[in-house]
């Protein structure tokens, strides 16, 4: 039996992330839970006193990133003998049997370096067409169980990144050394998706995320530093990402605020690309 360690990264969790953890601590061997939070963080401990076997905090009292925090919780759980590890944002919780059901995909096929659930953002829910396994490019970190040989055999997340499009860089270079991406419909993770408000354009609908401009600064340059590295590699996946790119800017104008800040943000994180400029933004 593989044995699954799982990790959840703080950053000034809420008290909903007491529920969010509940879905999934029982059903992983271990979990550790990196906190980037600069002060003491109350919700926290709340998750470690309701389970002292099972949960061991790391605190870091600074922001190291999504990055490091899951390279710092993989590499323990390597340690700790495990095989697989689960990787979980704090607003995000699992459906019911979940790693049950990921364990008999991973058991039956060896080349599988990661595997996803299907998404289900809160404000904009949709549900699969089928409960079957898919071979996808890339994946978002959060409710994704990760093979933890192949993860040190790719080097781990590109730290460098920081946050966003982490997720996606780790799983392009997943594929090109060989390992596959899939995702199994029958498992679900529920996810706040930003500040996510509905909209219409056209009769259609239009769901603007909201995200911060320091977020979209991170988007933006990270996205481009992906697009260089993995153009040849996969041609399709970078020019469907240009085009969401473009439609994000297109909802920033239309139904953002601070359209000015973030749209400056975004046009910094194209000239730190280009200087080379990566890591925490100062």
């Amino acid at each position: 039996m593989l044995k699954v360690a799982g990790v959840v990264v703080l950053y000034n969790p809420t008290e909903e992330i007491y529920n969010n953890v509940l879905s999934y601590v029982n059903q992983v061997d271990y979990l550790y839970v990196v906190d980037n939070s600069e002060m003491t963080s109350e919700n926290a401990n709340i998750v470690i006193a309701a389970h002292p076997d099972r949960v061991k905090l790391i605190k870091k009292k600074q922001n190291i990133g999504i990055a490091a925090s899951l390279n710092l919780a993989a590499e323990i759980a390597v340690k700790d003998g495990s095989d697989l590890l689960l990787t979980m944002d704090q607003d995000s919780r699992v459906s019911e049997n979940y790693i049950p059901k990921m364990l008999q995909v991973f058991e039956r096929d060896n080349e599988i370096g990661i595997l996803a659930p299907f998404i289900i953002h809160t404000k904009n829910p949709r549900t699969p067409k089928d409960s079957g396994i898919e071979n996808i490019t890339v994946a978002m970190t959060s409710g994704s169980l990760i093979r933890l040989s192949a993860h040190r055999e790719i080097g781990g997340f590109l730290e460098k990144l920081f946050i966003d499009y982490v997720d996606n860089e780790y799983c392009l270079r997943m594929k090109s050394f060989g390992f596959k991406v899939m995702k199994l419909n029958s498992v679900y993770v529920y996810h706040e998706l930003g500040e996510v408000k509905f909209r219409k354009f056209l009769f259609k609908d239009v769901f603007p995320t909201n995200h911060s401009a320091l977020r979209l600064y991170y988007r933006s340059r990270n996205r481009f530093y992906i697009h260089k590295v993995y153009k040849n590699i996969f041609p399709k996946y970078i020019k469907f990402d240009r085009y969401v790119f473009i439609k994000e800017i297109f909802k920033v104008f239309l139904y953002e605020k601070n359209k000015t800040e973030k749209i400056k943000m975004i046009f910094l994180g194209y000239v730190d690309y280009r200087k080379n400029k990566f890591g925490k933004f100062e």
